[in-house]
């Protein structure tokens, strides 16, 4: 999947250290920045990536704890660096703490249900008390999340709807690789009601309705180039990887990346200012 050692060895430690979610994250941020036509601020910028950082290395820490011999990769590379993940991950809490709770507290205030509701789910998923599939619960709070900061995107937005299919197609396509690990955990999830390869057919199947939905958002829904192109080919990306016959972090790494494309509107934007 990947040409080289350096590739490799990048691929791993990005999945290991979530940047790959980072990434994905600053695309979707920027996507819906530029679509809403609302700059994000700075402060915001940096709750939301410390946040979001120290969610996933808390997760990623928590399954190395729970893991049982043969270790994963991912585990034994938690067990080898504990302590710098560990210190690290208490500066990016801190981090999001105090940039939250100082700069950014009227935001929190307005979205205080999407907060509380987030905490409540996540409290449950925890104590594998959650009613409602894992991969249902993290793609809902993650558009819901991604679209909190911009006052003029609301969830009636077909391009939102587009957006969500997409982020639970790679949810589905992503812990389909998990599926062992969630079994022996006992975590709800809906990859346990079918077959590997059936969960790659129904994600082709709900890549195949966005892009339907996307194609008629352009054509009769008005949705200018860039963004369609941007989604389109994110939606394109996912689709080949629900090909490929990875079971890896790589794998992983490589969906989360499918989030790239999202970044064209912006490069079309600044290439228009240039004289």
């Amino acid at each position: 999947m990947f040409p080289n050692g350096f590739a490799i060895r990048f691929g791993k430690l990005s999945s290991f250290l979530a940047i790959d979610v980072l990434v994905s994250l600053l695309a979707n941020l920027s996507f819906f920045s530029l679509y809403g036509n609302e700059k994000i601020r700075f402060t915001l910028l940096i709750f939301y990536t410390s946040s979001v950082w120290a969610l996933y290395l808390a997760d990623h820490l928590w399954d190395s704890f729970r893991e049982k011999e043969p270790f994963s990769e991912r585990g034994i590379f938690y067990q080898n660096f504990r302590l710098l993940i560990v210190s690290f991950l208490i500066f990016m809490i801190f981090l999001s703490l105090f940039t939250g709770i100082y700069f950014e507290f009227s935001f929190l205030l307005r979205n205080f249900p999407l907060t509380f509701s987030f905490v409540f789910f996540l409290i449950l998923i925890v104590t594998y008390c959650s009613p409602i599939p894992k991969e249902i619960l993290v793609s809902v709070f993650y558009t819901l999340g991604v679209i909190a900061p911009f006052t003029s995107i609301t969830c009636l937005d077909p391009l939102v709807w587009i957006f969500l299919i997409h982020v639970f197609a790679n949810v589905l396509l992503t812990y389909n690789t998990d599926r062992e690990f969630d079994l022996v955990q006992n975590t709800f999830t809906l990859n346990q009601f079918g077959k590997p390869e059936t969960v790659r057919k129904f994600v082709r199947f709900l890549l195949c309705l966005g892009s339907l939905l996307l194609l008629g958002m352009g054509i009769w829904g008005g949705l200018q180039l860039p963004f369609l192109l941007g989604m389109g080919l994110a939606y394109l990306w996912l689709g080949v990887c629900s090909f490929l016959r990875g079971g890896n972090f790589q794998f992983k790494s490589l969906c989360e990346f499918s989030y790239l494309p999202l970044f064209l509107p912006q490069i079309f934007f600044f290439f228009s200012l240039l004289p």
